[in-house]
């Protein structure tokens, strides 16, 4: 793990449901796009890159995700997804995970953060994160 300190701005924390931690079993391979993430993304679709990685451990993995419109076509409308690719973070990821999800200057970082982690003790919510 690098000792240089990763500074996410903007960011949002997600805490993953049993559809977005269990892609094998849905096939959904995507994190619904809750109101924090549009702040993030934006509306406009879009495809990035982004590091994958489990807090305290020294891998990480390179994955594409896209940022869409579910409901592009009907104009009353709007249902925002990140759709990622495969990857083994999000293999071991289970519903009631937390997933950190920023920019540390260009580049975006989903950091999964499991429930059952000695490294876990909880979310205070913030009245707002931006």
């Amino acid at each position: 793990m690098s000792k240089i300190p990763m500074v996410l701005n903007p960011a949002c924390i997600k805490t993953l449901a049993a559809v977005e931690a269990h892609p094998d079993r849905s096939n959904q391979h995507e994190f619904n796009g809750v109101a924090a993430l549009e702040q993030l993304f934006g509306v406009a679709r879009r495809k990035i890159e982004a590091v994958f990685s489990v807090r305290g451990e020294d891998h990480s993995y390179v994955a594409e995700v896209t940022w869409y419109d579910a409901r592009e076509n009907h104009p009353d409308r709007s249902e925002h997804r990140l759709y990622f690719k495969r990857n083994p973070v999000m293999e071991r990821a289970r519903e009631g995970d937390n997933m950190l999800i920023g920019f540390d200057g260009d580049q975006l970082n989903c950091i999964l953060i499991p429930n059952a982690s000695t490294q876990y003790t909880g979310w205070t919510p913030s009245p707002s994160l931006y």
